[in-house]
């Protein structure tokens, strides 16, 4: 794991590196890679809110680099807020692997030429041990372990009073008897506007100055073998996710994380080694959002399993 050594951003003409790491591995080997950057406040902020986009990267020996980014806006007496960005890595040769997470502060929809001015404070683990900024990469993944785009191909709009349910159904019997985390990290857009992203365009009613409100749950079920046989279930708790989140227009973009930490087969034989995962979206009053695919260089949104003690509970 590395931590940061410092803690204040500004805005620049170019990404500047936050975190970095190196690690020995074998061609053939599946990793995951997770930057949680917790942004504590923002002074002296012009425009009135600034853009903070991160970019996880990481290259092999052999020069190839796989990389993923998201954001969002940020303002001053804004509250903490995590951005989590995380992939899942294929080693292609042996040799030292070299990944960095980094960070651009710009006045928003103006990132290519940045402009703007203020501090950013990145919260480290010595301001506060229980929810700091890491880079993270795991061991060697089994190869049961798997990622799934929710949604898949195209962005999916959710309209206010509305919900949606994407379910995936992973095969962890290669695990058993231990445990398994089953999450996903989510990438989204308050419509604030019809135009950006272009989902929005069917939303109805937009406003400049529009929030929005997202409550996530995920659900957890063994898959049964025999009629009427209820196998091991388990729900993501507050803790670890299952909360409603607000979304204004200064920030108009969130990135979000819900997770079971641990989740345990039962070992019965009318209980099969399969475990159905059900995402539920649910969008309150206020304007729609758009749940990001990846598509159009956009941060994917992906459920993913992986070894229970694979990844740290930072949350």
């Amino acid at each position: 794991m590395s931590r940061p050594r410092r803690r204040n951003s500004r805005p620049g003409t170019s990404h500047e590196e936050f975190f970095t790491v190196s690690f020995q591995a074998e061609a053939g080997e599946t990793r995951q890679v997770v930057t949680n950057l917790v942004v504590e406040d923002a002074k002296g902020t012009s425009p009135n809110e600034l853009y903070v986009g991160v970019t996880l990267s990481c290259t092999s020996p052999s020069g190839t680099v796989s990389s993923a980014g998201t954001g969002r806006n940020v303002w001053p007496s804004a509250p903490d807020f995590a951005i989590p960005v995380g992939f899942v890595l294929n080693m292609d040769v042996s040799g030292t692997y070299d990944c960095q997470a980094d960070v651009m502060l710009c006045e928003p929809g103006n990132c290519e030429a940045p402009s703007g001015a203020g501090v950013v404070s990145i919260v480290t683990q010595r301001m506060d041990p229980k929810q700091y900024s890491f880079l993270y990469v795991s061991t060697a993944l089994p190869a049961w372990a798997d990622g799934v785009e929710v949604p898949a191909k195209k962005d999916l709009l959710i309209k206010p009073g509305a919900s949606q349910r994407m379910t995936n159904t992973f095969d962890v019997g290669a695990a058993f008897p231990e445990a398994v985390r089953i999450g996903v990290l989510l990438s989204v857009t308050n419509c604030i506007e019809k135009s950006y992203p272009d989902s929005c365009a069917k939303a109805g009613k937009t406003a400049i100055q529009g929030s929005a409100t997202m409550t996530l749950s995920l659900t957890l079920t063994q898959v049964a073998t025999q009629p009427g046989l209820t196998c091991a279930t388990a729900r993501a708790t507050a803790k670890t996710g299952a909360r409603t989140t607000r979304i204004t227009w200064q920030q108009h973009h969130a990135v979000g994380s819900i997770y079971v930490p641990a989740f345990d087969l039962l070992d019965d034989p009318g209980c099969s080694t399969q475990v159905k995962a059900s995402l539920t979206v649910k969008v309150g009053k206020g304007k729609a959002v758009v749940i990001e695919s990846g598509t159009k260089g956009k941060a994917r949104s992906v459920l993913y399993v992986i070894p229970g003690d694979a990844a740290p509970l930072a949350q």
